[in-house]
């Protein structure tokens, strides 16, 4: 058997394929594309996997054209489309927030007229990474929200679900959903992701509930092969879910899992079901992992960085990057991809995974020159 990657030429300049037997240089945001270069190659495939949310639907073109299972069109369509989504888990009896896609300004204060006292979000149908993710507390709030959406496009309106965020992660097995991790979610400003931890701190009923719940909202939306990314959030009355991604989750997740649960080859698992071999027993849970996003603060230009190369060499860190250096503009975060680097961590319990992940963000300082003020009077 053998591994084949596909990517966007840009992006395989800086990539690590030393795991794969060989990488097809194309477009795999474009289903046409994709399965131009895929069908060109003398193989006999067995399965795929997507890696990021805009690849979901070439690969769901891929698998059908060149006959191996993997996600479904119509499934890639509902995960992509979060209005389609939603409708999809209310009639499987899940609780959902009300929501509506609506095609401007009109249908949108109609909305909140008929959910008042709100508050509301406002967010694109198939956005990603928090990115245009705006929280309406009022109806007059509204056209500060839409600013700067583009014309034309119809756009998600719903209520907004207050309470802690989590997310599942696990792999289909013989069609059925089979959670390897719940993990425990702090957001910054905007509803930017900051960090994700495994285990989450949740009840035995909780666990149980959210277990249910998965299981159910992927079969309903027909997610039959592969790995899966499901959020949600704790509320008073409950599991409210929130996206389902046909893929693996980002932020290191899929590598915490495995480091969790000591045995645990989270692709392994894939493979063999790609394959019809009988799946392995789960690896139980005894360890911790966490990560934390680095945000640096406030906007200007970065002066000086120290103790970064300290602090990321303790044992206990898995994997680390700073994308920013002396001399980079620091602008505010907006969406996943403005944030500046990670440390992943790997721990004995969750409590000692957050000191662990706190001593290590103690020690790096990073300098700024604030936006406005001359160069050298930065604030650490």
């Amino acid at each position: 058997m053998e591994l084949v990657g596909a990517e966007r030429p840009a992006h395989l300049a800086d990539a690590d394929t030393s795991l794969l037997s060989s990488v097809v240089a194309c477009d795999v945001e474009d289903p046409a594309a994709a399965v131009e270069a895929l069908r060109a190659l003398d193989a006999t495939f067995v399965g795929g996997l997507a890696f990021r949310d805009l690849c979901v639907e070439p690969l769901a073109a891929v698998g059908e054209a060149l006959g191996f299972p993997c996600v479904s069109p119509l499934t890639a369509r509902t995960t992509r489309n979060k209005d389609l989504c939603r409708e999809q888990l209310r009639q499987a009896a899940l609780p959902q927030p009300a929501s509506r896609l609506v095609n401007g300004r009109e249908e949108a204060l109609e909305f909140l007229g008929k959910t008042a006292p709100g508050p509301w979000i406002v967010k694109p149908r198939d956005g990603m990474g928090s990115a245009d993710v705006d929280l309406v507390r009022s109806p007059d709030a509204l056209d500060a929200a839409l600013a700067g959406r583009p014309a034309g496009v119809p756009f998600l309106v719903e209520e907004f679900v207050s309470g802690p965020e989590y997310s599942a992660d696990g792999v289909v097995l013989g069609g059925r959903p089979v959670i390897v991790a719940l993990a425990q979610k702090s957001l910054g400003p905007r509803f930017v992701e900051t960090g994700h931890r495994i285990p989450a701190d949740m009840s035995a009923t909780q666990s149980q509930d959210v277990h249910e719940q998965v299981e159910t909202a992927l079969l309903a939306v027909g997610l039959t092969h592969g790995l899966f990314h499901v959020e949600f959030w704790l509320t008073e009355d409950g599991v409210v879910l929130g996206e389902i991604h046909a893929r693996p989750g980002g932020a290191f997740i899929p590598t915490m899992a495995e480091y969790v649960r000591p045995g645990l080859e989270l692709y392994g698992m894939y493979v063999d079901d790609a394959l019809g071999a009988e799946p392995v027993p789960l690896p139980v849970l005894s360890r911790s992992a966490g990560m934390r996003h680095i945000i640096v603060e406030p906007p200007g230009r970065l002066v000086s960085v120290s103790g970064w190369e300290d602090a990321v060499s303790a044992q206990e860190v898995i994997a680390a990057r700073l994308s920013v250096k002396p001399g980079d503009e620091i602008t505010p975060v907006c969406w996943s991809a403005d944030r500046h680097g990670f440390v992943v961590v790997e721990g004995a319990s969750g409590a000692d995974v957050d000191a662990r992940l706190d001593q290590i963000q103690d020690r790096i300082v990073f300098e700024v020159t604030p936006t406005g003020q001359p160069t050298g009077s930065g604030d650490a």
